[in-house]
């Protein structure tokens, strides 16, 4: 279990490489040399002694009482007799009258001190909505960072976050985030310290900024928070602001770095009283048109060179009671979803892709169920993984000595998510979607049509339900999937399952003051199939049943079904300035299978972690914040073969200036491999260290730079990689910014899984020395017209090649030496004709007893997005999107990085056109 070397934050700090801060400290109008309005109608702060005066009391205590920082706190709202404009400016009448609150507290730089700039909030509420009005002074007010940006970007600037627990559950919340320019942000909080950004709401904000400082003035409308029947509420409540110039983070109520939790730490909001929920009802209809172009092929009838396609459907958002909402979408469009970058697999397991269909990214976190056990390979694996629904069609269609269409995805016809809290503490979540029977098309070499099911039409249902105790400090829950396919007749599709079940239970318990914790979690999964189906879930690489030495599970080719168990136990220490801690056991069983509606690597393993951190939170002589993991692991089968043991040690730290630094080395000692051969015996493999290390410079600048390195190697193989990741990220405007990724990766493994196959009299597993090269840039840009209207651009040059130098095969898997345990092909053996394809010739004979075709590869790719994005009105947006991509794979075996992008650049392109534009409508 890898430890955490990312760096802990408040709200505002998820994703960005630098340490924000929001600072200040609030003012009662009736200290501290504050006027009454100007002509501006602001209320203005005198500069000077009125200041050190306000900061000073609050050192001594003398302001909100002399509280603790991290002490409850609450603020009071007050119904206003009508609800003020929404234009940055506190100068309604309502204002005047609310209570104002202060006194913030630095997260950063200098934690539990005042905030260096005064600042203040007041709450209103009407019957629809909660008005927030936060005043941030500065005495230094040309120095606010004001930053456009596209919605939902975290950049560098001065921020004022507002998040409502509205619940009231001490576990989850709404976020909501603005900076000067008026650039809008948005997150979901949940389990008490997790955050999804995919989450966006309708709501709205305005700002000014003056000589003395800035204000946002926010609109939250009730529907879009959540909350029960009750004549009087009390929500939790905080308010962070971020000061980009001094990299300040304050907060309302502190929420100290030591301290485990984030909504738990909020403070109350009170006073609202005779608001009823409201019945939300909104939709989203959409039009969309597309049009692609791409290389005709001469006689093609599916390869015409052009295509077009016009969509309607849309979105449905229900309150079907004040705690529960009904999400659905019919036959949705993801036309502007930026296309998944290019990768090169030679391993036996899948590859996984994040979501970024805006359906299936939102408010899923009641439908998230991991099953994974650190932050390495095994980090994506979850009972339910998105992309399965809409994913590409599994089969392909018989082109019969004709042509055949390629159907790219699974049409969804509709889904839809039911999900909510009840006052009680009772979270639900309920998702079903129905995917389309998909059939290819294909005229036969006598040009007679036909056509083909790819894809069978299918089911998929989600539930979790969840329990919170001891004011959401102990949690039980569970937690079911189920996955059903109408598999057409004929046996075409035999091979899939036909249905799939999984069922979990979880349960977390915070205790000591929330600073230890023991959680875990048990599952089952049951899938059904043909025979031919469970045989290949037997055979999968996530267990292997047919393994020659596999002696603790029965391989059966005639099961029509599988079943089995896994689950984790975790106990720790996740709170505490200096120390933190967890140790545990993770095991699956062989026959666990849950990736028809999950994703899932591996199954039949037993792992045992421990995992501790030292830390420095608090500013030193040379380092802001440092952590120091040490890891240790390890893994058998459920035959007791021992598959791993090891361990690492890492660490992260932050210089004073905001530049940080990264290193770590981790030890896998000698252990067996049960997929090495996929299928045959276990192999002894050889232990193996890797280290890596990375720099970032101080995020916040206008041209910020980072490089990262890995690498590995096993010396008794002879095997070892490099990979080397700069990046640069420039604003050039205050609405211009531009940021540029650089991959390369050099490979060279000596024992590269190739084929197996009966050759000669016996079975044989040939492995190849492979040098691989690889080269890619990302390149990300966005131009900001205003806070609604964007523009986003995305570029991927991709380049691999692998050569094959050499061949042998395994003779003796648990050989004492890794040279025991293979046989080396001579040159005589090895035969290659003028096309480059390979040949083994075991006997000597001059006929190829294994044929390996051409193994070595150039794989070259080019995609690219343009978005245009305006919000028109507010939730209703317009897409304009061009997607361009240049794909080619060659037998080519010498990396040339420029003729790649040489060649690429020659290539056919083909171009997807796509307009859409939905619209909001709240009934």
């Amino acid at each position: 279990m890898a430890g955490d070397s990312s760096q802990p934050g408040g709200i505002t700090q998820k994703h960005t490489q630098y340490e924000p801060g929001p600072s200040a400290l609030s003012d009662r109008l009736a200290r501290c040399g504050v006027v009454l309005p100007t002509v501006t109608g602001i209320l203005l702060l005198l500069p000077g002694a009125g200041l050190q005066a306000q900061q000073a009391s609050l050192r001594t205590g003398t302001d909100g009482g002399g509280i603790e920082p991290t002490a409850m706190r609450t603020a009071e709202a007050v119904r206003a007799p009508q609800a003020p404009s929404v234009d940055g400016w506190l100068d309604d009448e309502v204002w005047a009258a609310a209570a104002v609150s202060d006194g913030f507290w630095q997260l950063d730089p200098d934690e539990g001190e005042p905030g260096t700039q005064p600042t203040e909030f007041r709450v209103v509420y009407t019957d629809d909505a909660m008005y927030i009005g936060v005043r941030a002074w500065d005495s230094e007010a040309d120095q606010i960072v004001s930053r456009l940006a596209r919605r939902d970007e975290d950049v560098a600037s001065d921020w004022i976050i507002v998040a409502i627990d509205s619940y009231y559950d001490r576990r989850t919340g709404f976020a909501f985030f603005v900076n000067p320019a008026g650039v809008k942000r948005d997150t979901y909080l949940f389990d008490d310290g997790n955050d999804d950004d995919s989450w966006d709401a309708v709501w709205d904000v305005g700002t000014s900024v003056d000589s003395t400082g800035w204000t946002a003035e926010f609109r939250i409308p009730f529907s879009q928070l959540r909350f029960s029947r009750a004549e009087r509420h009390v929500f939790g409540f905080q308010v962070v602001r971020v000061i980009n110039r001094n990299n300040e983070e304050q907060h309302w109520r502190l929420m100290a770095k030591g301290e485990a939790g984030l909504v738990s730490r909020f403070g109350d909001l009170s006073g609202i009283e005779g608001i009823e929920p409201p019945r939300r009802i909104e939709l989203l209809p959409y039009v969309a048109a597309s049009g692609d172009r791409y290389p005709a092929e001469d006689g093609n009838p599916f390869a015409t060179g052009r295509d077009q396609t016009g969509r309607v459907g849309g979105d449905l958002y229900l309150g079907v009671t004040s705690n529960l909402t009904l999400s659905a979408t019919i036959n949705p469009d993801f036309g502007q979803v930026e296309a998944d970058p290019a990768v090169v697999n030679l391993s036996a397991f899948e590859t996984f892709y994040p979501e970024k269909r805006p359906f299936f990214q939102e408010g899923l976190d009641v439908f998230r169920f991991p099953i994974l056990l650190g932050d390495g390979d095994g980090a994506n694996e979850q009972l339910f993984y998105t992309r399965r629904i809409g994913r590409q069609p599994q089969g392909w269609a018989d082109p019969r000595d004709g042509y055949a269409e390629t159907v790219d995805w699974t049409t969804i016809m509709g889904a839809g998510k039911l999900s909510g809290k009840t006052s009680s503490g009772w979270s639900v979540g309920l998702l079903g979607a129905l995917t389309a029977e998909e059939k290819a098309s294909v005229v036969d070499g006598a040009g007679n049509p036909h056509e083909d099911v790819v894809e069978p039409r299918s089911t998929y249902w989600v539930g979790s339900l969840a329990k919170d105790f001891r004011g959401g400090l102990t949690q039980a829950s569970v937690f079911a999937t189920a996955v059903g396919r109408s598999l057409p007749d004929g046996g075409s599709l035999d091979w899939l399952r036909s249905s799939a079940f999984a069922l979990a239970g979880k349960f977390g318990h915070r205790f000591a003051d929330d600073r230890w914790h023991v959680d875990g979690w048990v599952s089952g999964s049951h899938v059904r199939g043909s025979e031919t189906a469970i045989d290949i879930t037997q055979r999968s690489s996530a267990r292997f049943y047919q393994r020659p030495d596999n002696e603790h599970v029965t391989y059966d080719p005639t099961r029509t079904s599988l079943s089995g168990f896994a689950g984790q136990f975790i106990f720790g220490k996740h709170a505490g300035d200096k120390f933190v801690f967890a140790t545990g056991a993770d095991t699956r069983s062989p026959g666990y299978e849950v990736n028809d509606a999950g994703y899932q690597r591996e199954a039949d393993r037993t792992i045992q972690f421990l995992w501790f951190q030292l830390r420095w939170l608090q500013p030193g002589k040379v380092f802001r914040q440092a952590r120091f993991n040490f890891n240790q692991h390890t893994v058998w089968s459920w035959g007791w073969e021992k598959l791993g043991i090891g361990g690492n040690v890492n660490g992260w730290a932050q210089f004073l200036n905001y530049w940080s630094i990264n290193a770590g080395i981790s030890q896998n000692f000698e252990a067996l491999s049960t997929g090495a051969l996929r299928g045959g015996p276990a192999f002894l493999e050889p232990y193996l260290w890797s280290a890596w290390a990375g720099f970032h410079t101080d995020g916040r600048k206008d041209l910020s730079a980072g490089l990262n390195a890995s690498g590995f190697n096993q010396p008794e193989s002879d095997s070892w990689s490099l990979n080397l990741s700069p990046r640069v990220s420039w604003r050039a405007a205050s609405y211009m910014d531009f940021g540029a990724g650089f991959r390369f990766g050099k490979r060279h493994d000596t024992w590269q899984y190739l084929t197996q196959q009966e050759a000669a009299g016996d079975y044989r597993y040939v492995f190849g020395e492979l040098d691989q090269t690889t080269a890619a840039m990302t390149f990300r840009g966005n131009v900001i017209f205003t806070p609604t209207m964007t523009l986003q651009l995305y570029a991927e040059p991709f380049v691999s090649t692998g050569k094959y130098l050499s061949y042998r095969e395994v003779n003796d898997p648990r050989g004492k030496t890794f040279a025991d345990r293979f046989t080396d092909y001579t040159d005589d053996q090895v035969l290659v004709d003028s096309d480059g394809n390979v040949g083994i010739d075991i006997d000597r004979s001059g006929t190829a007893d294994i044929e390996l075709g051409n193994p070595n590869f150039t794989y070259l790719s080019f995609r690219s997005n343009v978005v245009f994005r305006w919000e028109y009105i507010l939730g209703s947006t317009l897409f304009l999107v061009w997607q361009h991509g240049r794909f080619d794979v060659t037998e080519e075996q010498e990396f040339k990085f420029g003729q790649g992008l040489d060649d690429m650049f020659r290539l056919p392109s083909q171009n997807t056109f796509v307009v859409k534009v939905n619209y909001w409508l709240s009934l």
